[in-house]
């Protein structure tokens, strides 16, 4: 196996519509909000011609490295109904066998995980997400024999919620010598997180993957830790600065023992990516994608 995703089994749906209806039904444009599973089915009685799709951001990134020819599996846990996989996990789990990636999925007694976008003229989307299973992974799900079939094992960054998991996962790819990626996935993990990330550039030697406003409240939350005086460099300058002290700090003493290299990824969008490791900083320019369906989810992909 060449990549190992563990994460949130989210069904995501997108719907095309005005912004008159995602008013009338209590949504605003560009706005997220989490409701209930009862109030996403109320929602999505309204939404015509509904697009169903596997989304979280290890199932994106696992589905496009799968489409390069990868060979990868996805762990999560999906909903079920009267002791069967209910809909919502029928849809998902198909849309990841059609992308070719294995789905090593746990049931629990509440609905899958769903997220629906409706997109409105102008460029303008809203958002309902009702997590259901998609969070109750547990560390028995996790297993020395799992971790060492992977060459290479992502997580998402919501599963930094869930330290019982998460150093499981740490602590088995530091024994097996599998190299760990974590896409952060939030600006509020990357901030109250941010030790434990730390922790994982220093001593584990992780790839951190970050869109620029993660990258942002990550740098502010780590900037004590740099020795030297920050405060008259440009924004900019600082995170560069922070990074650059991080990803060193994390190839030196004890880096024969990790099992990569302390690398840390900040997804630019249609300005491509810029990275930080112990060779230094490189920045990498992006293709241009004319007309995408649907960008949601694009950074987990580096389309955005």
């Amino acid at each position: 196996m060449d990549i190992l995703g563990i994460g949130n089994a989210l069904l995501d749906i997108f719907g095309f519509s005005d912004e008159d209806l995602a008013l009338s039904l209590g949504l605003h444009p560009n706005r997220g909000t989490h409701v209930s599973p009862e109030r996403l089915d109320e929602l999505l009685l309204a939404v015509p011609n509904p697009i169903f799709v596997s989304g979280g951001t290890a199932a994106n990134a696992l589905k496009a490295s799968a489409a390069l020819g990868l060979d990868c599996a996805f762990v999560g846990c999906i909903g079920t109904e009267d002791r069967e996989d209910d809909r919502w996990a029928r849809l998902f789990t198909a849309d990841l066998s059609d992308a070719r990636v294995e789905a090593i999925l746990e049931r629990r007694t509440i609905p899958t995980g769903r997220c629906l976008v409706i997109h409105m003229p102008g460029s303008m989307k809203s958002i309902a997400c009702s997590p259901g299973a998609a969070p109750k992974i547990n560390p028995e799900q996790i297993t020395a024999q799992l971790i060492s079939k992977a060459r290479q094992v992502f997580v998402d960054g919501q599963i930094l919620r869930n330290p019982d998991v998460f150093g499981k996962v740490d602590r088995l790819c530091l024994d097996a010598g599998v190299p760990l990626a974590v896409d952060v996935a939030s600006t509020d993990i990357a901030r109250d997180k941010s030790a434990v990330i730390g922790r994982l550039l220093a001593e584990s030697g992780a790839t951190v993957f970050l869109n620029e406003d993660e990258a942002r409240a990550l740098a502010s939350a780590l900037e004590g830790t740099v020795p030297s005086d920050l405060s008259g460099l440009s924004p900019d300058a600082r995170c560069d600065a922070i990074f650059s002290h991080c990803v060193q700090a994390g190839s030196g003493a004890g880096a024969d023992t990790k099992a990569g290299k302390a690398t840390i990824v900040v997804k630019l969008g249609e300005r491509g990516v810029r990275c930080w490791s112990a060779e230094g900083k490189t920045e990498i320019a992006a293709k241009a994608v004319d007309h995408p369906l649907d960008d949601t989810g694009a950074g987990d992909t580096f389309a955005g």
